[in-house]
């Protein structure tokens, strides 16, 4: 990747416009000689140094990958979508249906990764959804992203559910009073399944994931 000297220095312009700042003014605030700047832009052949110019990024809020190359956010306040991306393992499928048998939700060196943005700290696993009980928020064949380190269910909450011994799971929104899991459906044929014990809760789906 080709870095322009005029056009970082055209970013930077652009940014002391819009800040209504000095190139002297801008230079000063960074630590910097006051002329800075103004040097660096009479000077054809001077180039800055990295941490100096990270100095003038900082002062004036800009991010220096954007302000080099042009890419990726251009404010140190925007979020970077591009850096917020986790790898989270495809494992599995889970029934949209009553508990079904599914293989085991675990990891493993051969599973395929689905790269997924904008996700908070957590453990993370992907699973196919099988059925149409859930089909008003992951139709059938859509991806959810399911968090096994939040398993405390919550009132109108979307969750992987399994049975005690862990042999079969479904995915269902968790309802209280009285406690059960209720399909999020267009199919009227399928019932909220009523627990006499408290649910043993795979993870708290986060995103759903579907391809048009």
């Amino acid at each position: 990747m080709d870095i322009s000297r005029d056009q970082i220095l055209a970013r930077i312009t652009d940014r002391l416009t819009e800040l209504k700042m000095t190139e002297n003014e801008a230079s000063a605030r960074a630590g910097l000689e006051r002329t800075f700047l103004s040097q660096l832009r009479r000077n054809p052949s001077r180039w800055p140094r990295v941490d100096n110019l990270q100095r003038v990024c900082d002062t004036l809020g800009l991010r220096m990958y954007w302000v080099t190359t042009g890419l990726g956010p251009r404010l140190i306040g925007e979020r970077d979508y591009g850096a917020d991306v986790t790898q989270v393992p495809v494992v599995s499928w889970v029934a949209a249906t009553g508990f079904s048998e599914s293989p085991a939700v675990e990891r493993g060196d051969d599973l395929a990764y689905l790269p997924v943005p904008g996700l908070p700290r957590g453990d993370f696993l992907a699973l196919r959804v099988v059925g149409d009980s859930m089909n008003l928020v992951a139709p059938e064949n859509s991806i959810i992203i399911v968090d096994r380190s939040d398993t405390v269910p919550r009132p109108r909450g979307f969750y992987v559910f399994a049975t005690p011994d862990g042999g079969e799971a479904t995915f269902k929104r968790w309802m209280s009073r009285p406690d059960r899991l209720e399909p999020y459906s267009t199919n009227p044929a399928h019932e909220a399944i009523y627990l006499d014990a408290p649910p043993t809760v795979i993870g708290r789906v986060r995103k759903v994931m579907l391809d048009l």
